[in-house]
C-alpha cells in the first residue's frame, strides 16, 4: 500500500490524476490518471508499476472534466409547407344562375413556403458518459414565402405560364377568407428554439452521435403566422481535437401543426459548425 500511495505521489507531482476506477479495466490495473487530454492505467508488471496509454479512445468529458461544449453553425432550413384554396362560381356581376348560359369560374389559389439560411448556436452539457443535454437557439431570415392563382373558363385556364391571349382578361376578386396581398412574394423570419438529449454512439475523436428532442418555432414578417411546437430527431458526426472540434447535424424539425398548411410538416436542419469544449 505504501507503494501504491508513493507512486500516486510522484505522479500527482508529475501533473497525473487519479480518475474513478471505471467499471471496465485491464488485468492488474491500479488506478486510471489523467493528464490534460491524456489517459494511462498503472499496471502492476511483475514487481514495478507503469503507464499504459489508453489506446483508441480520447478522454471521457466527464472524467476529463471538459463537460461543456458550446457550438456555432450555419447550414440550411429545408422546408416545403403550402396551401391551397380553390373556389367555384359564377360570372363576376351576377349572382346565382339568373342568365345559366355563362361559363363558371374555377379559381385556385396556392401559397407556399419554402427553406432557407440558417444560423445559430447550441450549448451541451454531460450529465453522465455519453449522455449530454443541449439547447440551442437559431435563425433562419430568407423563407420565401409565395402565393400564385389561376383562373379558369371553361377549361382555359389563366394565370402564372399561361397564355392570356387565348381568351379574355378576367379581372377576379381575392376570394372571400385568402388574404394574399400580406403574403406575396416575401420573406419570412422563423426563430428555431429547443432543447434535448443527445448521446455519443463511441468515444474517441470521431464520434458519431444521435439526438431527440423538443422546442418550438416563431415566424415573423406576414399575417397569420405564430409559433407552432416541434418535435426533433435526427443524427451527426463529431470530430475531436483536443478542446476543439467540428459537428455536424442532420435533424428532422417535425412541425406537428404548422401556421401555413395547418398539418404537419417536415423542416430539415443541415448544419456544420465549430465547438469548443471546456
Amino acid at each position: 500500500m505504501n507503494t501504491i500511495l508513493k507512486i500516486h505521489s510522484d505522479l500527482g507531482a508529475q501533473g497525473w490524476h487519479l480518475l474513478d476506477m471505471p467499471a471496465e479495466h485491464p488485468a492488474r490495473a491500479c488506478g486510471l490518471y489523467q493528464r490534460g487530454q491524456a489517459r494511462a492505467w498503472l499496471v502492476r508488471s511483475g514487481g514495478s508499476f507503469k503507464l499504459e496509454p489508453v489506446v483508441g479512445e480520447a478522454a471521457e468529458d466527464t472524467a476529463a472534466g471538459a463537460r461543456n461544449e458550446i457550438v456555432v453553425f450555419g447550414g440550411a432550413s429545408v422546408l416545403d409547407a403550402s396551401r391551397v384554396f380553390e373556389t367555384r362560381g359564377g360570372m363576376l356581376g351576377w349572382t346565382g344562375n339568373r342568365w345559366p348560359e355563362f361559363p363558371e369560374l374555377d379559381v385556385r389559389t396556392e401559397t407556399s413556403l419554402g427553406g432557407s439560411a440558417l444560423f445559430g448556436a447550441r450549448y451541451a452539457r454531460y450529465v453522465k458518459g455519453r449522455l449530454a443535454v443541449e439547447a440551442d437557439l437559431a435563425v433562419a431570415p430568407t423563407h420565401g414565402l409565395e402565393t400564385e392563382g389561376e383562373l379558369c373558363v371553361e377549361g382555359r385556364c389563366y394565370g402564372p405560364g399561361m397564355d392570356e391571349r387565348r381568351g379574355p382578361r378576367v379581372r377576379i376578386p381575392v376570394p372571400a377568407g385568402l388574404q394574399i396581398e400580406p403574403f406575396r412574394g416575401r420573406n419570412l423570419t422563423a426563430w428555431h428554439y429547443g432543447g434535448g438529449l443527445a448521446y455519443d454512439i463511441t468515444g474517441g475523436d470521431v464520434r458519431p452521435f444521435v439526438v431527440f428532442g423538443a422546442g418550438g418555432v416563431s415566424y415573423s414578417g406576414a399575417d397569420g403566422a405564430s409559433t407552432d411546437f416541434v418535435l426533433r430527431f435526427g443524427a451527426g458526426l463529431k470530430i475531436l481535437f483536443g478542446r476543439v472540434g467540428a459537428r455536424v447535424d442532420v435533424v428532422d424539425h417535425l412541425v406537428t401543426e404548422h401556421f401555413l398548411s395547418g398539418h404537419a410538416e417536415h423542416d430539415i436542419h443541415a448544419t456544420a459548425g465549430f465547438l469548443v469544449r471546456f
